[in-house]
């Protein structure tokens, strides 16, 4: 017998759920921590940082999300502008998969096309590039 969230329909409900549980204890974990204490200097480091000394787009990212656990809207911004504006999209599409899933339905969210692909490309390596060229304007407050 399979009820309203049994069988299939169930495991999508829980996997969903699970992803959002799994995304609310890392942030409270962040939120916990500051977002500083993975590493004994800070987060881990980025790989391409690390080897480069360049910010990647999402270099600042996690420091984003600890800020925005306290509230603290700007200094969110200054971490990762990229990631600030991309976790309001991302929490939509959470939201529609969950519904999507209790209601057996597939996901909702429109397909992206090559050219969406390609403009998300686009603007990743001109905040890229912006954010790790000095003398460029706003490029200080870009970098984390």
């Amino acid at each position: 017998m399979t009820g309203r969230v049994g069988g299939r329909v169930g495991g999508r409900v829980a996997a969903w759920v699970g992803g959002g549980v799994a995304v609310g204890a890392a942030t409270a974990w962040l939120h916990h921590t500051g977002g500083y204490a993975v590493a004994p200097a800070g987060l881990l480091t980025c790989p391409l940082h690390g080897t480069t000394g360049l910010w990647c787009p999402f270099c600042g990212g996690l420091r984003c999300v600890a800020a925005l656990s306290h509230g603290d809207l700007a200094a969110a911004a200054s971490f990762n502008v990229v990631v600030l504006v991309l976790l309001p999209v991302l929490a939509v599409w959470w939201a529609l998969g969950t519904r999507a899933a209790w209601a057996g339905r597939p996901h909702p969210w429109p397909r992206v096309g090559s050219r969406g692909y390609l403009a998300l490309g686009v603007v990743l390596l001109v905040f890229t590039v912006w954010r790790n060229l000095p003398a460029v304007p706003l490029a200080g407050f870009l970098a984390p």
